[in-house]
């Protein structure tokens, strides 16, 4: 249900599981939520889409194509079965991305539930992390990659785990949205500019 938030503009209510963590681990009285990631998960929503279209495109063009092909010519054979692995392979990746995100924890909106003494990260769908406010429990960051032409701008959380995680931004409101969080974690509302990270190297999304 979406109600007027604490922060700017419209936010959204916290969830009755996001509420029970915060008051298992002592986090205080609920400040604000705000949904996170919306840029990403549209665009993880669409190229995944695209790829299943592709992927079946393809996949369905070489088999009719194979199902025509002479079978003397072997060169053209083992080229068109390539095509139909590779087709199907790449329908079957973002098929999967598709339909079995929630099981990965993945499923849903991602929203950030802000505490008076840390925040509660929780995928509608899936999964829901606790981050105590502490030092070092976030790090808000932003290099430039030459990959995509633009700043990346992120917001690292090292969970009670130690697993590290990350919260990326696609836009300038976005940008509003981690330096709030940054701020109340005493953080600068500036990210800390840093080398360029190669893709390897990048804290998995949450």
């Amino acid at each position: 249900m979406l109600v007027v938030s604490t922060m700017q503009g419209v936010g959204w209510e916290a969830t009755a599981r996001a509420k029970e963590r915060g008051e298992a681990a002592e986090l205080g009285s609920w400040r604000y939520t705000v949904q996170l990631e919306r840029e990403e998960d549209r665009k993880s929503l669409v190229n995944n889409v695209v790829g299943v279209v592709i992927g079946l495109i393809v996949a369905t063009a070489s088999i009719a194509f194979l199902l025509r092909a002479r079978p003397e010519a072997l060169g053209i054979v083992l080229g068109g079965v390539a095509l139909s692995v590779l087709g199907l392979g790449f329908l079957g990746i973002c098929a999967y991305r598709l339909l079995f995100a929630r099981r990965q924890g993945f499923g849903g909106i991602l929203l950030g539930h802000v505490f008076a003494e840390g925040l509660v990260l929780e995928r509608t769908g899936g999964s829901c992390h606790v981050v105590p406010r502490a030092p070092g429990a976030l790090r808000y960051v932003s290099w430039d990659d030459e990959a995509d032409e633009r700043t990346r701008e992120q917001l690292w959380i090292t969970l009670p785990d130690g697993t590290l995680r990350g919260i990326e931004t696609w836009n300038s409101e976005e940008c509003r949205e981690l330096a709030h969080l940054a701020a109340h974690f005493g953080l600068p509302a500036e990210p800390e500019p840093i080398a360029p990270v190669h893709s390897a190297d990048i804290p998995e999304l949450l």
